[in-house]
């Protein structure tokens, strides 16, 4: 891992996180249904590039800008944590396991499509 490596993870998170904070911006009043959404499109894309990437032999420096970068920079399990603490703390038992159901199995599901996709992409 050198500064190129560095450099591309910096610049793509930089990217993913001004792509979450402008969706987030959009989205403010339901703070957690844009943190359920950043982090099922962000599985989605982590899914698809590392099969995609993995398929097509792609070399670190695409790893380290797409998948680490701006997908790590745009998906947010910090936040997700701290909206699960505040549902919890209120006593919202009807929305805090539904939303940590969707996040946990989401993620897992929607990392398992992207994988599908790109499969498909690449037949």
């Amino acid at each position: 891992m050198g500064i190129q490596f560095i450099l591309f993870v910096g610049l793509g998170g930089a990217i993913g996180s001004i792509f979450r904070a402008s969706l987030s911006f959009f989205l403010s009043p339901q703070t957690q249904f844009a943190t359920l959404l950043v982090n099922l499109i962000g599985a989605f894309l982590i899914g698809f590039f590392t099969k995609w990437s993995a398929n097509l032999g792609s070399g670190d420096l695409f790893r380290a800008f797409w998948i680490i970068g701006i997908c790590g920079g745009f998906t947010t399990f910090s936040t997700f944590g701290m909206d699960l603490l505040y549902l919890f703390e209120k006593r919202s038992w009807a929305w805090a396991i539904p939303y940590l159901f969707a996040n946990v199995m989401g993620t897992l599901v929607f990392i398992w499509i992207g994988f599908k996709i790109a499969n498909i992409t690449l037949s």
